[in-house]
């Protein structure tokens, strides 16, 4: 009786065992999954988030899983989600929850601020891995017309269904195997830049402090305190841009678009008040024609130089 006993207890622990992490069912089951994102908000590029309120669905048939109670975002956390009541439409169990998640997402800053994103919300079964749960996209995944972000244009992508793995077996030494493998959906959205108003607006006082460097060359070079004050005051206002571009993007060793167009700002004042040096010199050993000519050829060069290298970067920065 005793080997009856213990020969049953070690076939349900065998049945029990999965691949990855515990409580896996016996066999596949296709599960239908959708989403229908109602608000998106709260988009960190400094934080490497977003959050997102949308309702979940699944649909599938058998009673060995309940995906609704055991799904997570893979790639975020959720907040708070509603219960879930199942139901039967067509033969398929049918339950559908209200999610509120934080997803977070590394953002490709390079072009800020004329930068696009394709953000992806990943959802997993925490429980069944690939060989018991396989997700399969559904229909009638949409985004509510409703989802507006200043500044972007939203986009809903196409959903997929893939085949994850881990470089870990959790610890289950009995997997036998040093990976497991999990089925996720993946909806990606993308946000795109509706314009170049953020450029305007984050770089106008720069391009105001290249113009007023720039009008220096038509003070005389000997009228110290007009001439050199707006070059030393616009390089103080071209600086100061600088910290509000720095509290907007992570901490990154990639410079920017932004960064870039404030370097190619301040490095224009800088070597306007150079020449302003320079011409100062020349009139000190009497040479004010000179002064004068320089003046006039550093303000059309500098100015020139100035509005193709900005141009160059907005078009061809990557």
């Amino acid at each position: 009786m005793k080997r009856l006993w213990f020969s049953f207890v070690f076939l349900s622990l065998l049945l029990t065992a999965g691949l990855g992490r515990p409580g896996v069912a016996e066999a596949q089951t296709q599960v239908q999954i959708g989403a229908y994102v109602l608000r998106l908000a709260n988009i960190s590029q400094k934080d490497g988030s977003f959050d997102v309120d949308m309702w979940v669905w699944f649909r599938w048939k058998g009673d060995e899983l309940k995906p609704y109670e055991s799904f997570e975002i893979a790639n975020g956390k959720i907040e708070s989600k509603s219960d879930a009541v199942v139901t039967q439409d067509d033969g398929y169990n049918y339950p559908s929850v209200r999610v509120q998640a934080t997803v977070f997402h590394d953002y490709d800053v390079r072009r800020f601020p004329l930068d696009n994103h394709v953000v992806t919300i990943e959802i997993e079964d925490q429980n069944a891995d690939a060989s018991t749960l396989e997700y399969v996209a559904d229909d009638g995944i949409a985004l509510d017309p409703g989802v507006t972000i200043p500044g972007w244009v939203v986009k809903l992508g196409a959903a997929s269904s893939q085949n994850h793995a881990y470089p870990t077996n959790y610890g289950l030494r009995s997997a036998g195997t040093d990976s497991s493998h999990y089925s996720r959906f993946v909806l990606p959205i993308s946000l795109d830049r509706a314009s170049a108003g953020t450029l305007f607006k984050g770089f106008w006082i720069a391009a105001l402090s290249v113009l007023l460097s720039l009008l220096a060359f038509r003070v005389r070079a000997t009228d110290l305190d007009a001439r050199f004050g707006l070059g030393v005051g616009s390089i103080f206002a071209a600086s100061a841009n600088a910290f509000v571009i720095a509290d907007s993007l992570p901490d990154t060793t990639v410079t920017t678009l932004a960064e870039q167009i404030n370097f190619l700002a301040i490095g224009t004042i800088f070597l306007s008040v150079f020449v302003s040096v320079a011409s100062l010199r020349l009139c000190y050993r009497g040479k004010e024609d000179a002064s004068e000519r320089l003046d006039n050829w550093a303000l059309a060069v500098f100015g020139m130089l100035y509005i193709a290298a900005h141009v160059w970067l907005n078009a061809f920065h990557v």
